[in-house]
C-alpha cells in the first residue's frame, strides 16, 4: 500500500503532527525519515522490510550494525537512504548518550561509560576497549584491544597494557560489552580485573574503572566497589 491510499489520518506525516511522535510505529518512523519509496517498493514497505532485518528485537538501534552497503542491499533502499538512516541513527545515539568530548575530564562512571558507548552498544561480538588518559583525566586515546565472538573474548594483560606503555600513560580505564544486555559481571570478569589491577599496580599505572555495557544500561566496578 502506498502512502497516499492511507486513509488520511494514518499517514505518518498527518499521524505525527496529530498525534506526536510517540505514537508511531518503527516503521512508520522509518518511513517520515526515507520521504519515498521507488517505482516498485513504496515507502512504507521499504520502512517494514528494514524493521524485519531486526532479528534480537532491540529496536530501531539495530541499524547502527548495519554498513551502507549493507543497507543497499535491502530493496528499496540506495546510497542516499542508507546515508540517511545511519546519520539519524548516529544523532539518535550523540543525544541519548552526550558523549564527551576529547577535552573534557572524566569525573564521574556516567561520563567513562559514555565514552565507551559509541563503540560498544547494540554489538552483537564482544569487543574490549582501554582508554588512556593525561594527568587531567582528559581521554588521550581509545585502543580496541580485542574483538571476540557473541559468547566469549580472549585477552592478556599484555594485549591490554602495551600500547599505554608505549604513551608512558598513568591512568586507564577499560570496557567491554555483553552481547545479551545483561551488565553484571560474571566471575571472570571480576578475575580478570583483578588481575589486571596488580599488574597495572606493579607498572605504576592506575586502573580506574572496568565499564561493562549492556542495553542501554553500564556496570561500573568503581562504583560498586569492586576496584
Amino acid at each position: 500500500m502506498k502512502v497516499k491510499e492511507y486513509a488520511f489520518e494514518d499517514r505518518p506525516y498527518e499521524k505525527l503532527e496529530r498525534l506526536g511522535a510517540e505514537a508511531l510505529s518503527d516503521s512508520e518512523l522509518i518511513a517520515i525519515i526515507l520521504k519515498t519509496g521507488t517505482k516498485n517498493y513504496p515507502v512504507t514497505e521499504v520502512a517494514k522490510n528494514l524493521i524485519s532485518k531486526d532479528k534480537d528485537n532491540i529496536g530501531i538501534s539495530f541499524l547502527s550494525q548495519y554498513s551502507i552497503n549493507e543497507l543497499m542491499k535491502i530493496p528499496g533502499v540506495g546510497r542516499v537512504k542508507a546515508i540517511t538512516l545511519l546519520a539519524v541513527v548516529e544523532i539518535a545515539r550523540r543525544v541519548n548518550y552526550n558523549i564527551p568530548s576529547n577535552n573534557m575530564s572524566i569525573n564521574t562512571p556516567e561520563m567513562l561509560a559514555n565514552v565507551f558507548m559509541k563503540d560498544l552498544h547494540s554489538k552483537k561480538q564482544e569487543i574490549v576497549e582501554t582508554a588512556v588518559f593525561d594527568v587531567k583525566n582528559r581521554v588521550k586515546k581509545v585502543i580496541v584491544n580485542s574483538i571476540g565472538t557473541i559468547n566469549s573474548n580472549s585477552i592478556s594483560f599484555k594485549d591490554i597494557l602495551s600500547e599505554p606503555i608505549k604513551m608512558g600513560a598513568s591512568k586507564i580505564a577499560i570496557s567491554h560489552n555483553h552481547p545479551s544486555g545483561d551488565v553484571f559481571p560474571s566471575n571472570e570478569d571480576v578475575a580478570f580485573t583483578n588481575g589486571l589491577k596488580d599488574a597495572c599496580k606493579l607498572l605504576g599505572i592506575e586502573i580506574i574503572d572496568h565499564i561493562i555495557i549492556g542495553d542501554n544500561q553500564f556496570y561500573s566496578f568503581k562504583k560498586n566497589r569492586l576496584l
